[in-house]
This record gives structure tokens, C-alpha cells and sequence, in this order.
């Protein structure tokens, strides 16, 4: 099944949580739902780019640190495939180098987070995410 891309923000955007520790992932998945986005979670990269393919979530929120392989190669699997590329991506990691940071936005992560990180605070950086997304015609047309 194949999410078309919203004429305007969903009430409840779908969001994908990747994140290979069990606890982040869930605490992540339970606090974004209880703040108004549906959540599918992923524990590694072939799971989350399986889903990411699958259901075109609004948006994917990944570590980088992932069992098998890394939150990169998921990136890069993402970008590389038509169907998701579109889809934006924002960075929750451990990692707090300068150069990962830098990495990410020449990656084209929409956003880029440093664990830890308030569920609110990654929430609203969402919502701005997905309200930068819909596209200027779109967003003033009728509904």
C-alpha cells in the first residue's frame, strides 16, 4: 500500500521511528503518539526500509547506530529509491560529532538531533518538517 503525498498536513501524520534499543524506540513511539502522529517502529535498517517502502510514512525519524547496518545505508537505500525518496528524513542519534552533523545535512536530512532529546521538542521539530513539505500551492488550495 502506497501513502500519496498530503494536499495538507494530516491530523495524525504517520511517522516511522527507527532506532535498534529497544527502550528509545518505544519510548519515542509512545510519546509521539500520545502527541498526535500514528507510529510504525523499525529496530534496524532492512525492517525500516521494508516499511518505509510499504506504507510512505510522512516522515522517518532514524539513529544511525542500527543493527547489521547502519542508519547511513538506510539513508542512502531511502534517497536512492524513487518511491522514497521524497520522504523526509530527521537524525535522532547518540552521535554528537561536528562531522556527523555535517554529514546529515550534505545527506539531505531534513533535521538533526542529539540524544538525548525531549519527545516534545522532536515533535514540534516534526510538524515543522512536514509543514515545510507541503508545497505553497497545495497548502493554500481549498480543501
Amino acid at each position: 500500500m502506497e501513502r500519496r503525498r498530503p494536499r495538507n498536513l494530516p491530523a495524525r501524520p504517520l511517522v516511522l521511528v527507527v532506532d535498534g534499543h529497544v527502550d528509545t524506540l518505544a519510548l519515542y513511539s509512545i510519546a509521539l503518539s500520545a502527541m498526535g502522529f500514528d507510529v510504525i517502529a523499525a529496530s534496524d535498517a532492512a525492517d525500516a526500509f521494508s516499511r518505509a517502502w510499504q506504507v510512505h510514512p510522512d516522515i522517518i525519524v532514524t539513529e544511525l547506530a542500527l543493527r547489521r547496518t547502519d542508519g547511513w545505508a538506510l539513508l542512502a537505500s531511502l534517497k536512492d529509491d524513487p518511491r522514497t525518496r521524497a520522504i523526509p528524513v530527521v537524525v535522532l542519534t547518540g552521535n554528537s560529532q561536528p562531522t556527523t552533523h555535517e554529514r546529515a545535512r550534505r545527506e539531505g536530512c531534513a533535521a538533526f538531533f542529539i540524544k538525548p532529546c525531549l519527545p516534545a521538542r522532536l515533535a514540534d521539530e516534526l510538524r515543522s518538517v512536514l509543514v515545510a513539505n507541503v508545497s505553497p500551492v497545495h497548502a493554500s488550495a481549498p480543501d
